[in-house]
């Protein structure tokens, strides 16, 4: 394990990359200066306990290539590396440079983890799977190293994207590297009228033979009604279903038996039935689910209407927790996280559905567990209304008001 860095032109900046870059990796350190062009490449090495202490040859390693790598190499001695050499030595002897593209598809003989930089002529090629490399541009010239907290200040680097390939400068050069990602899918599904417009969705995409509905039971008052509904949905779709229990941290109206909720309007623009980071745990447990059980994509129905009172609605933050599943599954695994009602409201929501066949009137929205929908609180207020504006019936029973 360590650091790389390098760049386009070797300035103040450059040092102050080169120094902080040192906090991943005391045990050596090596810099390369291309002259006249300015290019270089550093390492700071922290040496991993499968390797020897001190290898016969130090990073940046290559004659006519020199290159960084920061990660590990399990399958070095396959790939040739010899006594008392690093497994980065093998590298410059089995990767193709001849071209980005057959850099990119002779990177899959590396099993492992890796960030690589190399100075190929007069550019710098970046690989990277799950390994970060940052990115900054300054005047013209151009950074990268492992981490956001190398650059000075007034920088302010991105993330090169995981899984990819790139030459440093130019952003249309990025190549995607292969991961593996079955074709199935999960739907966290409440039973209620967004989750299950986005269940059949799903269904048409995927076929329903691929379609699991994930179905949390985390105690809320219309446990009963929920349950009920999510089994004639899953009968009605054809498709599979599993309901997992789900720990709660209490502090919700909406798991307290003799609960009453915000109604109406009130009851629609802001979460006073909150529950602490329910969408994160599922999200979460939905993750570790699609990869012990090999699905490759994972659905949900957070839309725009419902953003603008729950935080874990916002399209952004399901973004923000995408971005971080690379990390969160097996080296070489991808799982897509899908939110195709991300950018609608309550209205659109619904021809949307009917455009799917989605079987309204086996959902269950209500916060309440009567027979019926109580009809007063946010989520069916705004069902109800949903349909008004679209001139359509709400298919489902509400109990009689006085």
């Amino acid at each position: 394990m360590c650091s790389i860095s390098g760049g386009t032109k070797w300035d103040k900046i450059a040092e102050t990359i080169f120094t902080q870059s040192r906090d991943r990796g005391r045990d050596s350190s090596g810099l390369y200066r291309l002259s006249p062009t300015g290019l270089w490449v550093a390492n700071h090495r922290a040496t991993p306990t499968t390797e020897v202490i001190s290898p016969s040859e130090e990073q940046p390693v290559g004659d006519k290539i020199k290159l960084v790598f920061n990660g590990i190499i399990s399958n070095d001695e396959e790939l040739g590396v010899q006594e008392g050499e690093a497994d980065t030595s093998v590298l410059p002897r089995v990767l193709d440079f001849s071209s980005l593209l057959n850099f990119k598809d002779s990177i899959s003989k590396i099993i492992g983890s890796y960030a690589i930089a190399c100075i190929v002529e007069k550019e710098i090629w970046l690989a990277a799977n799950y390994k970060p490399i940052w990115i900054a541009e300054k005047d013209n010239n151009w950074y990268f190293s492992s981490l956001k907290n190398h650059f000075p200040k007034q920088i302010i680097p991105y993330k090169m994207p995981p899984y990819s390939v790139q030459n440093l400068i130019d952003h249309n050069s990025t190549l995607e590297l292969p991961r593996k990602q079955s074709k199935k899918a999960i739907v966290i599904c409440s039973s209620g009228l967004d989750s299950t417009s986005v269940a059949s969705y799903a269904c048409f995409k995927h076929g329903p033979e691929n379609v699991t509905l994930l179905h949390f039971n985390y105690g809320c008052k219309a446990t009963n009604q929920e349950i009920k509904s999510i089994r004639k949905i899953q009968s009605y779709l054809k498709c599979d279903l599993k309901i997992l229990p789900m720990s709660s941290f209490g502090s919700s109206t909406l798991l307290e038996k003799n609960a009453t909720f915000a109604e109406a309007k009130e009851g629609a623009e802001y979460a006073h039935e909150w529950v602490p980071a329910r969408n994160l745990l599922m999200l979460s447990t939905s993750v570790a689910y699609a990869e012990a059980k090999n699905y490759g994509h994972i659905y949900l129905g957070t839309n725009l209407e419902e953003a603008g009172a729950y935080p874990d609605n916002e399209e952004q933050f399901i973004l923000d927790f995408s971005n971080l599943l690379y990390g969160a599954v097996q080296n070489g695994i991808k799982i897509e996280i899908h939110t195709p009602l991300g950018g609608l409201m309550k209205h659109e929501i619904i021809p949307f559905g009917l455009k799917y066949n989605t079987p309204y009137h086996l959902t269950w929205s209500c916060y309440d567990n009567k027979k019926h929908h109580c009809g007063k609180c946010g989520p069916c207020f705004m069902r109800k209304t949903a349909f008004e504006r679209n001139g359509l019936v709400d298919p489902v029973k509400y109990e009689e008001t006085k």
